[in-house]
């Protein structure tokens, strides 16, 4: 499927008719939700301000618990077959001289192999993460979603303001240039860090942001020789990153790459920051091979960092998911994973209220605003941000002899990488059944 942004052909139907939820944001939170709903039955209209679909360099990586989400909605094996394999990462110095004109890689410090590649060439099942840009993912999403004739998606449609009631809620958008009114059960703010229905809400948005800016950029190169494990992340005081393959790449033919790399200098602006020439100089820093380096860049975007979490995720019959709930940096991926598994959870409650009658709607969905937040708070934001400090905050050599997490990966004992990672393995996604004050007996 090739990247693209167009929305020809999705169905705008009738704006005005009633529906169970609906969803502001059609990027891949919302959209998740949206076909996780269809799955239960339950009709939802997402509302997006956009024109497109958002295709620019965002994140591109899913953990095996967000792969048993997508299993759910009925996309595993189109995201399988549209992405590739990983199976773990490495924590590398910055490139170095080769000797022979051109840069090599940084030699490793440290890695995480979570699984091998059997003899039929396949990791073991739950335990490999799949790449695939959020671009292509979200395009899959809708073209599912809208499959199930139980949701629509408009676009170029800002939601303006909503009022709740005891039956549901009145949502105001401008559609076509007009003023529209609809009603549903339920609305979801999956609508972003800049979220409408949070602002609207009056729900606060606390935390910090780090002074160090990421520019991300796609990059199409053709490397000699691909390592185990090409996933990597940079550790460097200065020149620190991430780097990951973006599609399935192979020796001698050119192959999509994600080169996320930190920018040294806080007093440039975005768009100097965004100037060609200053995104290819800085390139330079972490492109291995021959020099000068060839490639072509794809896209590229700067993004500042974050760790917000909103106040609550529920007011009533309003909700949050996703970067509209809860920002943190991008080191590790576990931003939007986090976002997917807050659906995950959200889908089920609403299953249980809409479909089964829950006994007490409003006392499940702000449990579902307390977990979620508990997540965020005890696991995802501080993991996310020692991920972060690991790859700068000392230099490499003294991160591998002292940083807690990179001396257990380099000791290699499984039990202890295993209890390493247990916390977030065993919380991250939140189970209906911890949630609820009754049996769960909804499945089919």
């Amino acid at each position: 499927m090739p990247l693209q942004s167009t929305t020809e052909g999705v169905k705008s139907g009738d704006i005005g008719a009633e529906c169970n939820v609906i969803i502001a944001g059609a990027g891949p939170v919302g959209l998740l939700l949206a076909l996780l709903l269809a799955r239960k039955g339950i009709r939802s209209k997402v509302f997006e301000k956009s024109a497109e679909l958002d295709t620019s360099p965002r994140a591109a990586l899913y953990y095996p618990l967000v792969l048993e989400v997508f299993k759910d909605a009925g996309i595993y094996d189109i995201v399988l077959q549209l992405g590739s394999y990983s199976g773990g990462p490495m924590w590398r110095k910055r490139v170095i001289d080769d000797g022979n004109g051109g840069k090599a890689l940084g030699p490793a410090i440290a890695e995480l192999e979570m699984s091998k590649r059997g003899d039929d060439g396949c990791f073991e099942e739950g335990k490999f993460a799949v790449i695939l840009v959020q671009g292509l993912l979200v395009q899959v999403l809708l073209e599912e979603a809208t499959k199930t004739n139980l949701v629509e998606v408009h676009f170029n449609t800002p939601i303006e303001g909503f009022e709740q009631d005891q039956c549901g809620v009145t949502v105001k958008v401008e559609a076509f240039g007009e003023p529209q009114t609809f009603r549903s059960q339920y609305l979801v703010g999956c609508d972003g860090a800049r979220s409408t229905i949070r602002k609207l809400l009056g729900v606060g948005f606390s935390g910090h942001s780090w002074p160090e800016r990421l520019i991300a950029t796609d990059v199409r190169r053709t490397i000699p020789k691909l390592e185990r494990l090409p996933a990597h992340f940079v550790v460097d005081k200065v020149h620190w990153g991430v780097v990951l393959p973006l599609e399935e790449i192979v020796p001698g033919k050119p192959g999509l790459w994600r080169y996320a790399m930190a920018v040294p200098d806080e007093t440039l602006t975005n768009e100097e920051i965004e100037d060609p020439k200053y995104v290819h100089k800085l390139l330079l820093k972490y492109l291995d091979g021959p020099q000068p380096a060839e490639y072509t860049l794809v896209r590229y975007r700067a993004y500042r960092l974050h760790q917000l979490l909103a106040s609550t995720m529920h007011r009533n019959r309003v909700l949050l998911a996703g970067d509209a709930a809860h920002v943190n940096n991008p080191v590790g991926g576990l931003g939007l994973c986090t976002g997917l598994l807050d659906v995950d959870l959200l889908y089920q409650a609403f299953d249980l209220i809409i479909n089964h009658n829950y006994h007490d709607p409003q006392d499940l969905l702000a449990e579902y605003s307390a977990a979620r937040r508990c997540v965020f708070q005890t696991l995802v934001s501080p993991i996310s941000s020692a991920n972060k400090l690991r790859l700068h905050e000392s230099d490499p050599d003294d991160a591998a002899r002292e940083d807690w997490f990179l001396r257990i990966l380099r000791r290699g004992i499984p039990q202890e990488i295993g209890k390493a990672h247990s916390p977030l393995q065993q919380a991250w996604r939140t189970d209906i059944r911890s949630i609820t004050k009754e049996p769960v007996t909804t499945q089919a």
